[in-house]
């Protein structure tokens, strides 16, 4: 296999053409439709470093995926850093990648020595694997049962709980038959306080005008919960923000949007931003507006009307995606893994990285001790300066 990188902003229809010949043959997820990873290429700046690698077999693309590049820098040293299909800089990868993978033809044999290959030509002292779909850490299994031997380190590895939609409609639309009775209690009792106010309905945006408005609704109910929580919300980053707005105006139109607002006559629930992408719904952000006392559920109720909604419409799944929580588990009925891991590539600085997580949890309960942790945990691995 003959491998070559290719940089985006200068051969944008030569990557264009491999990308989606490869999406045609490779099972992939939204995060690598060439709606999301063209969107954005185009929302990086200029000095972001990002280059597509290609493997190539009789002249014929047969593997891909980008890696972007970011250089941190203290007053001892710098550290490279390259991700798969992100770029390495918290700032830019707010917009959190999920069921990643390599894009590469069923009939080649993907394991971690041929990632390894494809990765060599480009310099990192640490490669980020964001957010790994189940199916391609398996492929790479080698890594994943063995992530000693090769310098990995595995930061999370969360299930990401969802619905077969069409369970639900094998229970013509009784979606509560499939839950527990607690959770067919919550859910009752909630809508029979909110329908005080009238019924509750789903509305889906028909336009990329009114997508974008409800998107604005959305993140103002986003912030305010997250405000009050004493952080900021995913809306604080400007980038973050603008790329949704960019991705709404692109690909609205192509069907692989949807947002949702659920409501009564006079009290908004809240607003659902979802990926439509191949039959599978990807839960992606959500806002909503809580009312006093605990009976008030808007974000159980939103979904649930969002699950009926989307089993109507004949979709095969309505993923929650990433992270382990209660709310999740009572509602779904399936779950798969996803991993988030980082490779070193010398020794020493995978040994060091070991030490610091193993025992920032245990310093935690002692603050001064955590404070001076981390003062040399940034000498070792400087950090850049985030927007």
């Amino acid at each position: 296999m003959r491998f070559a990188q290719l940089d985006p902003r200068h051969e944008p229809a030569r990557v264009e053409r491999i990308w989606r010949s490869l999406l045609e043959t490779c099972p992939h997820h939204y995060f690598l439709s060439w709606g999301w990873i063209s969107t954005w290429l185009d929302s990086l700046p200029a000095e972001q470093e990002t280059r597509l690698v290609a493997g190539f077999m009789d002249e014929e693309p047969v593997l891909a995926f980008f890696l972007g590049t970011t250089i941190r820098k203290n007053a001892a040293h710098s550290w490279r850093i390259a991700a798969l299909n992100a770029t390495g800089n918290p700032y830019f990868d707010k917009i959190y990648q999920e069921y990643n993978a390599v894009l590469a033809h069923p009939d080649i044999r993907l394991d971690f020595d041929l990632f390894q290959r494809a990765c060599h030509q480009i310099r990192w002292d640490e490669l980020r694997l964001p957010g790994l779909a189940e199916e391609f850490t398996l492929l790479l299994g080698s890594l994943k049962d063995q992530p000693t031997r090769y310098n990995a380190f595995i930061e999370d590895d969360p299930p990401a709980f969802y619905i077969d939609l069409e369970r639900v409609r094998q229970h013509n639309l009784d979606y509560q038959a499939l839950l527990s009775s607690n959770k067919r209690s919550q859910i009752r009792r909630s809508i029979k306080e909110y329908e005080k106010d009238g019924p509750i309905t789903l509305q889906e945006a028909q336009t990329p005008q009114e997508a974008l408005a409800f998107l604005h609704r959305l993140a103002e109910y986003h912030e305010r919960e997250w405000q009050q929580r004493g952080q900021p919300g995913a809306f604080s980053n400007a980038y973050f923000f603008e790329f949704h707005r960019e991705l709404i105006a692109r690909r609205f139109q192509h069907g692989e949007l949807q947002l949702l607002r659920i409501a009564t006559p006079g009290t908004e629930l809240g607003y659902l931003y979802n990926f439509v992408y191949q039959g599978w719904i990807y839960c992606y952000q959500s806002g909503f507006n809580y009312l006093p006392g605990n009976i008030y559920r808007p974000g159980l109720i939103s979904d649930y009307f969002a699950i009926l909604h989307n089993a109507r419409l004949g979709h095969q799944a309505y993923d929650f995606m990433a992270g382990d929580s209660e709310y999740k588990r009572s509602l779904a009925t399936d779950s798969r893994r996803m991993h988030w891991m980082r490779l070193f590539r010398s020794r020493p600085a995978f040994l060091a990285w070991q030490f610091f997580n193993c025992i920032k949890t245990t310093a935690r309960r002692f603050p001064v001790v955590y404070n001076l942790l981390m003062r040399l945990k940034k000498q070792v691995f400087p950090k850049k300066n985030e927007r």
